[in-house]
């Protein structure tokens, strides 16, 4: 865990926060006389050094209380007779209602508050908060979601029935909802601590901002009223600045995954960094607010938690100025089982993104053992974009499908795929399952997922294991993600060495039928060169296929990804996209076979009338009613759709195929071509970066307890295996393994021998300098 405090004690029991509140003198809502964080000593230090609460009924309130001053009180109360809480009450208005719910707290005891305009005031509040409660989200605590409407919808409510606590007109309608209000609260809470236990969201980044917002107006809500601090034993709030630092790309821009619209920091997020600020005193989230240039507005989704929450006497401290002791370079998201390994923090670094977890909300996407790289640009990232009008014929077919992100297809002829209760039958291409209404839905507590884990449980990170500067490794499952009668097996590794900016992958992949398609995906933003032996073929749909190519790169701003296929050793590799083609999926909704598909392209970002075309027009209306009849303007800053892709194939047909592809991570321009050797044998099989690491992989189910390669006769340093017995004690041996007297091994002739240890992993990593040109043999030699 990264800059984060140890939990502090356990919150006292539910009904202590009612009690407690009940027993409380207004003010007490975000703020109290005496508390630590927003007491009045220090907020009228902050203003006496010249920062001011903002413009509205709550900043006038609170200056009141700061200053005394009745000019501002007086301000405030005759706004409030003047105008009224929003007539529309929802996800949208929730800020309007936090500000209302604040003042009628802060202004309670102020004599010119009427008790008429409080009786008014309060029974607007109680029926806004009886309408979110009445909401289906709510209506049951055991159905409530960790989701970025009930949480919003929840904070209204909440807000609005603890400013009223107590009032005579209203207490009577408003206490029974507030109990339950605080049990959904709670409710929700415990699926923090199952999905999001290190930070990160279920839902994208854009949907993360959402929800932490008003979660984070709800904890300091409980701590001020209740003296019951959520921070204490729900460690996704400890985790906040986490989520910003491996979540935010070196370019200021937001992680790609699941349907995020709006990839870059908006005024929510300052919500979120000044959470952290004021309830951690996160010198990093104090950076990123400040001094980053990320986030996209100066001005806070709820303008009166900049005065309280953005501490100045919190010094900014870059992350890219510390070393891996302070803030590790690897990080696990474990509840949603998203790794990010990075080699710093600057604007030049490269980040990775590797996927492997479960499936928990209808923003999710069908991405299990997907992985992204940023190295001054996009050089590996998902295809297409989410708009507005998110179901979409586009989204349904391509963008939160399989085939538009880095990870296998096995193409199976007439596998069903649909939209919500089978209400839409949707394109076949080829990837993982979408054959429920649960996948249009999200998961609503622990034994919900357990009910129903073969629809959940769609990948699990098994393995993660990470040396500071010298290697980041981790294996995800992915089998369950894709539809049983089609797949037994799909493991993908990966191994970044960040000293020469290389990343492998190796697949392991065993279908139910030898001859259903497996593909490889990996998309880029640009047109890729592809390094053949033979001139490429016209496979027609974009697509353009090479037989056994080599090496194939992508090039995006500064940044350059050059890619060595080295397994299957018989292969065709397609490069598909360009005009009209850049979101082709292989198969129709009707149950034909590869090639039968067509492209989806984007919604048109500005907008506009639906399609003229009787199909399409039908499938809006499917999703959205039969009034629905134009599209809404959307997103286009940072919106990568990225039009290229790169499909590797196996040319003959197997029940078990391995994948093994090595990513050099640079600079555009850069004329370095290091030699990339596969290394293959028994029970392992790898690959050798020259200069760098031989990288050895499993090839069978269990621990490698022996196993042997052929080690070509180029350099390497050092030497990384995956796949062993935890704990165990393995020999490796060395022996010339061909028959070459140029400064190399005679066949059969003892060279170096070694005594190493695998990890609690199963990885083990050794110096090999000076070792080639020879036969490797590992075999175990006890058990740890």
């Amino acid at each position: 865990m990264v800059f984060c405090l140890s939990v502090l004690g356990l919150m006292t029991p539910l009904d202590a926060y009612g009690q407690s509140a009940s027993r409380s003198v207004r003010p007490r809502m975000l703020i109290g006389e005496h508390d630590p964080l927003t007491g009045f000593n220090v907020l009228r230090a902050r203003y006496a050094a010249g920062a001011r609460p903002s413009d509205g009924i709550d900043g006038w309130a609170l200056t009141y209380l700061l200053t005394r001053d009745e000019s501002f009180a007086k301000k405030a109360v005759e706004e409030m007779r003047r105008t009224h809480p929003p007539e529309l009450v929802g996800s949208r208005t929730y800020p309007e209602y936090v500000k209302w719910s604040l003042a009628f707290d802060w202004l309670y005891n102020y004599p010119g508050f009427d008790a008429q305009l409080k009786d008014r005031v309060a029974l607007e509040l109680l029926k806004a908060a009886e309408k979110m409660m009445e909401d289906q989200s709510l209506k049951e605590v055991q159905l409530a979601m960790y989701h970025n409407y009930p949480v919003r919808y929840l904070t209204l409510a909440v807000f609005a029935l603890t400013a009223i606590e107590g009032h005579p007109s209203v207490e009577t309608r408003a206490a029974p909802l507030r109990a339950r209000a605080q049990e959904v609260f709670d409710h929700i809470l415990d699926l923090t601590n199952f999905i999001t236990p290190d930070g990160g969201y279920h839902e994208s980044m854009d949907y993360q901002r959402i929800t932490y917002a008003p979660l984070a107006l709800l904890a300091e809500l409980r701590r001020t009223v209740g003296n019951n601090d959520p921070a204490r034993r729900y460690t996704v709030f400890h985790h906040y600045t986490d989520t910003y630092l491996y979540k935010v790309l070196p370019d200021g821009t937001t992680a790609r995954d699941d349907d995020n619209e709006f990839p870059y920091l908006q005024w929510e997020d300052n919500i979120c960094l000044g959470y952290a600020i004021n309830r951690f005193k996160d010198p990093f989230a104090a950076w990123l607010l400040r001094q980053s240039g990320w986030p996209a507005r100066k001005d806070w989704r709820i303008p009166i938690t900049q005065f309280l929450w953005d501490d100045p006497e919190v010094t900014p401290r870059n992350p890219a100025d510390t070393n891996d002791a302070e803030i590790s370079r690897n990080y696990l998201f474990r509840g949603i089982g998203h790794l990010i390994m990075r080699d710093g923090f600057g604007p030049d670094s490269t980040w990775i993104e590797f996927n492997s977890g479960p499936y928990l909300a209808k923003h999710d996407h069908l991405d299990q053992n997907h992985f992204f790289i940023y190295h001054k640009g996009y050089l590996a990232t998902e295809s297409g974009a989410d708009y507005t009008d998110t179901e979409s014929p586009h989204y349904l077919n391509y963008y939160r499908r399989t085939i538009a992100h880095n990870s296998m297809l096995v193409y199976k002829p007439g596998e069903k795929f649909f939209w919500a209760e089978n209400l839409w039958a949707a394109a076949n291409d080829g990837g993982q399952r979408m054959d429920s209404s649960r996948y249009w839905n999200t998961v609503r507590s622990r034994e919900d997922f357990e009910r129903t884990r073969d629809l959940w449980d769609t990948g699990r990170m098994e393995v993660t294991d990470y040396q500071p500067g010298v290697y980041h490794y981790a294996r995800g499952n992915a089998t369950r993600a894709y539809h049983p009668s089609k797949m037994e097996h799909f493991t993908r590794e990966v191994a970044y060495t960040p000293e020469n900016n290389v990343l492998v992958v190796f697949d392991r992949v065993r279908s139910t039928d030898p001859n259903y398609k497996k593909v490889w995906l990996l998309h880029g933003v640009s047109e890729p060169r592809v390094v053949a032996s033979e001139t490429g073929r016209d496979v027609g749909h974009g697509g353009t296929a090479y037989r056994n190519a080599t090496v194939f790169t992508y090039e995006d701003g500064q940044g350059r990804l050059r890619v060595h296929s080295l397994l299957p050793r018989e292969r065709d590799v397609v490069k598909r996209g360009g005009s009209g083609f850049e979101f082709w999926t292989p198969g129709d909704e009707f149950g034909g076979g590869w090639g039968t598909g067509k492209n989806w392209p984007l919604d048109p970002p500005a907008g506009g009338p639906l399609p003229t075309d009787p199909y399409l027009r039908k499938m809006w209306k499917t999703f959205w009613g039969d009034e629905f009849d134009k599209l809404l303007p959307s997103n286009t800053r940072a919106v990568v759709p990225a039009a290229w892709r790169v499909e590797v194939s196996p040319s003959k047909p197997a029940k078990e195929d391995f994948f093994l592809h090595v990513l050099e991570i640079g600079d555009r321009g850069d004329t370095r071509t290091p030699r990339v050797e596969l290394v293959d044998g028994s029970n392992l099989v790898g690959a050798l970066v020259e200069g760098g690491t031989i990288t050895l992989f499993a090839t069978i189910d269990g621990p490698v307890t022996e196993g042997e390669v052929t080690i070509p006769a180029v350099d390497t340093n050092s030497l990384l295996i995956s796949g062993l017995k935890p704990h165990a004690k393995y020999e490796l041996q060395m022996t010339g393994g061909r028959a070459n007297w140029r400064g190399g091994l005679f066949n059969g002739v003892p060279g170096g021998s070694y005594i190493g240890t695998a990890n609690s992993s199963g990885v083990m990593h050794l110096p090999f300098k000076g070792q080639k040109d020879g036969r490797l043999r590992l075999r175990l030699l006890s058990s740890g």
